[in-house]
């Protein structure tokens, strides 16, 4: 077995010189064929960058306008005395008041469900001064209300002065849903998707570019406001407006071809 020789320091010596010849060469090629030859290749390398790289980033807007197409309304009232007898009367005749009226307005039986008596009593609290405790007991009660018919609870709330002229104190505001969401997420997303690649091409087309494929895209939070709401409020006015806007903004990313 013939034994391998190692590599002597005046080998390692010789090798590296002749690398570093080589480069030195070609280097002094490079500088002797001038800075138009050395020029090609460096505008080669950053075409190929800025082609790689060369994207634009739009957003698209999907909006609609829609109705709710349910309600849930509590009708709160409540009542107060030192005789719990009466009030307790006092708070079925008033239930069974409300109970008729909203009937009255159109409301189904299936869509009215009473509530249930909340009793409180002054003596029985922990704190508070209780000496010369007057209307000892409070009562509180509700009719609710869940109903498709939108437009029967819209009109219903301007007509409550009724109750009121019988001596019930009554509170609380419907609330409006728009249930069907989820069908419209789709349509929206496509839309929303459409719109930013016409802002895409609008953009190629200013610069001379074409729109390509798409790099990546962000679907923006679907937002629901009333209609006719302003600002960030929207807690307070979508709940109860009828009618609602609802919008999402995607931010997509689209490579530019020559």
């Amino acid at each position: 077995m013939r034994d391998r020789k190692c590599p002597n320091l005046k080998d390692i010596l010789m090798n590296n010189r002749t690398r570093v010849s080589i480069t030195i060469v070609t280097c002094g090629l490079a500088i002797a064929l001038g800075p138009g030859f050395g020029g090609y290749f460096i505008g080669k390398a950053i075409e190929r960058f800025k082609t790689h790289d060369r994207t634009v980033i739009v957003k698209g807007l999907s909006e609609r306008e829609v109705k709710a197409d349910l309600s849930v309304w509590d009708i709160h009232f409540k009542t107060s005395g030192d005789d719990l007898a009466a009030i307790d009367q006092k708070m079925a005749t008033d239930k069974q008041a409300i109970i008729e009226f909203l009937k009255s307005q159109g409301f189904k039986d299936e869509e009215i469900k009473p509530g249930t008596t909340n009793v409180t009593d002054k003596l029985a609290r922990d704190y508070g001064e209780l000496k010369d405790v007057q209307n000892r007991y409070i009562l509180g009660d509700f009719v609710s209300i869940r109903t498709t018919n939108v437009d029967l609870v819209k009109k219903t709330t301007g007509e409550l002065g009724e109750l009121i002229k019988k001596g019930i104190v009554i509170s609380g505001d419907p609330q409006f849903y728009y249930t069907k969401f989820t069908e419209l997420r789709p349509q929206m997303i496509a839309e929303a998707t459409k719109s930013a690649r016409q802002a895409a091409l609008q953009f190629a087309n200013d610069s001379g570019a074409k729109v390509g494929h798409i790099r990546s895209a962000n679907q923006g939070a679907f937002s629901i406001s009333g209609q006719d709401s302003y600002g960030d409020n929207h807690d307070y006015s979508e709940a109860r407006s009828l009618e609602k806007k609802i919008r999402v903004v995607s931010t997509v990313t689209f490579s530019l071809e020559h």
